[in-house]
């Protein structure tokens, strides 16, 4: 989550060796197998690992990835003015392997993604669904807790 430290977990072992992580943003330590990292978005670092005795060099990537905090709107406004359009969650295109549906007051399963790449448009089969109260669950896959409450369409 953006906002918290991980410890990379590189490992090189042998005589005569040195090693060292690039780059160096968001890192305590680059001298150290084990750095604390915190980076703000997903981040991708190299470890370096050299000899002296001529056995050559190594490097080795890790991805960081930070998944960012997501904020639901409780409304949007699908009447076509080019104004809130659309249900915009912040964040969640970090999960990609997150589920997001949305049901009716009947419990009819509406609008379905997995990752959020599409914005739900207030749509069901192609149709503008009335203004009401709907209710979401999204699970994010990742073992966060599952968020789930209610957004109102108002056109």
């Amino acid at each position: 989550m953006a906002g918290q430290s991980v410890a990379l977990a590189g490992s090189a072992s042998g005589d005569n060796i040195s090693y060292y992580w690039t780059p160096t943003q968001y890192m305590d330590n680059p001298l150290s197998l084990t750095p604390v990292v915190s980076p703000l978005v997903d981040f991708t670092y190299t470890l370096h690992v050299s000899t002296t005795n001529g056995c050559g060099d190594a490097t080795d990537d890790v991805f960081v990835r930070v998944y960012q905090k997501v904020t639901v709107p409780n409304s949007f406004s699908p009447n076509g003015d080019g104004i809130n359009d659309l249900w915009l969650i912040g964040g969640l295109d970090t999960y990609p392997e997150s589920v997001t549906e949305v049901f009716n007051r009947y419990g009819q399963l509406v609008f379905r993604s997995v990752g959020y790449s599409k914005p739900w448009d207030g749509t069901y089969n192609g149709s503008p669904l009335p203004v009401g109260t709907y209710y979401y669950i999204i699970d994010r896959k990742n073992g966060f807790p599952v968020l789930s409450s209610w957004v109102l369409i108002i056109r």
